[in-house]
């Protein structure tokens, strides 16, 4: 279904010889970003190619990954400074040793994940550059799993850092984008590059543990929630505790669900941290919905948690393609999301939009950003609809099973890296 746009038959080049491929990413949080970068670290890691996996470390209120890099045998060559937050010191500090790590480790191609990382990253590859001949040049690879380039900072600063990767955009030789939305974003409306340099290579992950997950329902409820959690229809949300994440759209839904006389067959759990724990905690008890959701904090066991919950929200402001998403589709679960960012890539054929204001699409059920009202009517839709609405999730299951898998993601990179050694060679 998905193609890369600069596919050619010359992978098995790829397989002749070794390539040396240096990923760098800001940090291993919770999240999409890491997941990735840790799974293509262990895949290009096997055969005749050589993998080094380059990050900061994770901020105290954030989930931390790095245990998902130990299992998978992986020593992350850790940058202290390069973390999160712009430190100007710091930041010449971190790019000074890249230049250092570039030079001793030699690479081929470095290929960059998440904005700080994809910005000092680069930037100390070109510093190496300058001097190095057309066929000796590192190649640049970076990959936008979203984009900050609406409802994360002001003006100024969101400014500031488009010209940046207008700036990098033309030194990098390809820009990975993980949706065709993503695509119009990054190459038509914010022109960070040329369309030609542009390529859409979905995530991939390892399904299997959610779509065959065995435990029983009742048994994880049990260990995970209190007893008035037990036999009620269980809604959850996973994701960081941010704004761009927007949990008030639910918390607001919830109470629109009490005030209606609507809310007795749900209970709702939220899975995640962030800086803004202790504010939402404090807005649900002021909202007098505290006995309606549970704050799980950030958990490892989620095929176990996906299996416990019957519908999956996110209320996101902006997103690339959620993996909260992907993982909930792939365990089955029905899914109500705002339309913004690549996430309607995730819903197949698109209807148009209900009387209601809600679109029940192939996969899943779409509603405007902010409008927590329909985000309420979606869940009474689905309580109401469920033969419908199973059909969905199961629709659902089968198209992520088939286009985020890890094996297509491999194929895909495989292609893309040949390709680019092609053109040096």
């Amino acid at each position: 279904m998905w193609k890369n746009e600069h596919a050619s038959e010359s992978a098995s080049a790829f397989m002749i010889k070794t390539i040396r491929i240096m990923r760098i990413i800001a940090r291993l949080n919770v999240g999409g970003p890491a997941i990735q970068a840790i799974s293509l670290t262990r895949i290009f890691s096997r055969g005749p190619s050589a993998s080094l996996l380059v990050c900061g470390r994770v901020d105290s209120h954030e989930g931390d990954m790095t245990y998902l890099a130990e299992e998978q045998g992986i020593r992350p060559w850790v940058l202290s400074e390069l973390g999160r937050e712009i430190s100007p010191l710091g930041d010449l500090k971190t790019l000074a040793r890249l230049r250092g790590i570039i030079r001793s480790w030699r690479p081929q191609i470095i290929h960059t994940h998440t904005a700080k990382a994809g910005t000092l990253g680069r930037l100390a590859a070109i510093g190496c550059n300058i001097f190095r001949n057309k066929q000796d040049r590192i190649k640049l690879v970076h990959t936008f799993h979203g984009h900050f380039f609406h409802s994360y900072f002001g003006r100024f600063k969101t400014a500031l850092f488009l010209g940046i990767e207008r700036f990098l955009g033309k030194f990098t030789d390809r820009i990975i984008v993980i949706s065709a939305e993503q695509k119009k974003d990054i190459g038509e409306r914010y022109r960070v590059a040329p369309l030609d340099k542009i390529s859409i290579i979905p995530l991939g992950f390892d399904l299997e543990k959610f779509s065959a997950y065995q435990g029983q329902k009742s048994d994880i409820r049990e260990r995970f929630l209190p007893p008035e959690f037990q036999d009620k229809i269980l809604v959850g949300l996973v994701g960081r505790l941010t704004e761009v994440k927007n949990h008030r759209m639910l918390l607001k839904a919830i109470r629109y669900l009490k005030d209606h006389g609507d809310h007795a067959p749900f209970k709702f759990v939220v899975v995640g941290g962030g800086e803004l724990s202790e504010e939402l905690v404090q807005w649900t008890r002021e909202l007098g919905i505290e006995d309606l959701v549970c704050f799980l904090g950030w958990q490892k066991d989620m095929p176990s948690l996906y299996h416990a919950m019957d519908i999956v929200v996110l209320t996101s402001l902006n997103e690339g393609t959620p993996v909260t998403l992907i993982e909930a589709m792939a365990s089955g679960k029905t899914v109500v999301a705002t339309d913004v960012g690549g996430v309607r890539d995730l819903f197949g054929d698109l209807p148009e939009r209900e009387a209601t204001g809600m679109r029940l699409a192939q996969n899943g059920i779409l509603v405007p950003s902010g409008r927590f009202d329909l985000l309420a009517g979606s869940l009474i839709f689905i309580q109401q609809n469920r033969e419908t609405t199973e059909k969905m999730a199961m629709a659902a299951k089968e198209f992520v099973l088939e286009a985020y898998g890890m094996e297509r993601l491999r194929k895909d990179l495989e292609i893309l890296y040949a390709d680019l050694m092609k053109e040096s060679a």
